[in-house]
């Protein structure tokens, strides 16, 4: 019976040969959308959201509530096509490979879980670069819920593994998966890919994205001071939550409406999010004032902005010069900001690195209006602001369910 890594430690650097091999021959099966599965995640929710070191934190606290019954519930409902067609009988793949990345702490149970949801045996390599004290708190919550008689099944379903750059461990892992999912950006797929895998081995691969945000200037402007200092709280949270290099982190502001309008916004919003910022945001202020002079001096010279706003190294408006790179900041509190007239003049700054765009003060014709503007030039998923974080398991473009299962035909 294989053993299940969870404790990451320098100890242990990575799950041993054999044991990969028994997880590829245990005979234990799980359905599709499994019920053992659901609850097993729901064990895990609870215990997320009943403690207290882990609620507190907005990332673990969003993991908590995504992997609630009730959440899990409604995705197999918009996917009973896996479950409920005759034709097409939909089972697990089998083993996969899980890549995770270093920026998004939480990613690792996130794609677990919908990989588990399918069926499968899963290897997740966690980043040795994570260190803070909440993943140890989430690591003990799962080496918890494993440890009950009603979960011992999942034992031979998890394994977390951590270990430094080693060609030879990603070799092994990648001949003996059925899948990969590879998240960390364009570096890290380019690495993998040149790892040899047998014929029919899936890769799911994230590339670098990049997100932004739009905002309707008069929407804003007519909200009383507190829905105001709300929506920079919403804001918050899709930017500061990973120091902005999520990849559904907006890097930049988008503003449209006229011109006086847009300025007064730009001021107001500025303010209230400091305001939110000086509250809740703790970071090494000095390196994060070096980085901030440093790119903003990068983009002086490179004729890319055209003016900065704001006093306070938290938190630093850039303004765009027409059709300039709108991403690909330092993060922590940097945000290019542009104002527009009308939506279609947000095209010139749509390509397909573009993610999420998160917006506020948009009715469903003018979100309609971007999604028809931006047809096959960008943007995977448009989403209120304070939602940008919110994973979803359609994601870059990706049904998950549908990547990570095998579908046969039945006449």
């Amino acid at each position: 019976m294989t053993k299940t890594i969870l404790q990451i430690s320098p100890e242990r650097k990575s799950i041993s040969k054999e044991e990969i091999v028994a997880l590829k021959k245990s005979s234990v099966q799980l359905k599709i959308f499994d019920e053992q599965t659901i609850a097993f995640l729901e064990s895990v929710s609870k215990s997320i959201l009943n403690s207290p070191a882990l609620n507190r934190i907005a990332e673990m606290a969003a993991l908590g509530f995504w992997l609630r019954k009730a959440n899990i519930s409604r995705f197999v409902n918009e996917n009973h096509h896996l479950s409920e067609n005759k034709n097409c009988f939909a089972s697990p793949l089998g083993m996969v490979f899980h890549i995770c990345p270093s920026n998004v702490e939480t990613m690792f149970m996130y794609s677990c879980a919908i990989a588990l949801l399918m069926g499968n045996k899963n290897v997740i390599r966690v980043s040795q670069r994570q260190g803070s004290a909440y993943l140890d708190t989430l690591f003990a919550v799962l080496n918890e819920a494993l440890a009950k008689a009603e979960n011992r099944l999942f034992r031979e379903y998890i394994s977390l593994v951590t270990y430094e750059h080693d060609e030879a461990i990603n070799e092994y892992f990648s001949m003996k998966a059925d899948a990969r999912v590879i998240w960390g950006g364009d570096e890290t797929i380019k690495t993998f890919k040149k790892i040899q895998t047998p014929p029919r081995t899936k890769d799911i691969v994230f590339a670098d994205r990049i997100s932004y945000s739009l905002f309707k200037s008069e929407a804003y402007l007519s909200l009383d001071e507190k829905e105001k200092s709300d929506v920079a709280s919403k804001f918050y949270n899709d930017s500061y939550s990973f120091n902005q290099k999520g990849c559904s982190s907006p890097q930049a502001i988008f503003i449209v409406g006229n011109k006086t309008g847009n300025k007064k916004f730009e001021e107001e919003f500025y303010d209230h999010l400091r305001e939110v910022v000086m509250k809740k945001y703790d970071a090494d202020m000095y390196s994060l004032a070096s980085l901030k002079l440093n790119q903003l001096g990068d983009d002086a010279i490179e004729k890319r902005i055209s003016n900065v706003y704001g006093n306070d190294n938290r938190i630093v408006f850039a303004e765009l010069n027409e059709n300039e790179n709108a991403g690909g900041n330092c993060g922590g509190g940097l945000f290019y900001t542009k104002s527009i007239r009308g939506l279609e003049e947000l095209l010139p700054y749509i390509n397909p690195k573009i993610q999420t765009l998160s917006y506020f003060g948009l009715d469903r014709n003018e979100i309609d209006s971007i999604i028809r503007l931006t047809s096959g030039k960008g943007i995977d998923r448009l989403v209120p602001v304070g939602k940008a974080l919110d994973f979803h398991y359609i994601w870059d473009g990706y049904n998950l369910f549908d990547e990570l299962c095998v579908k046969r035909y039945i006449a």
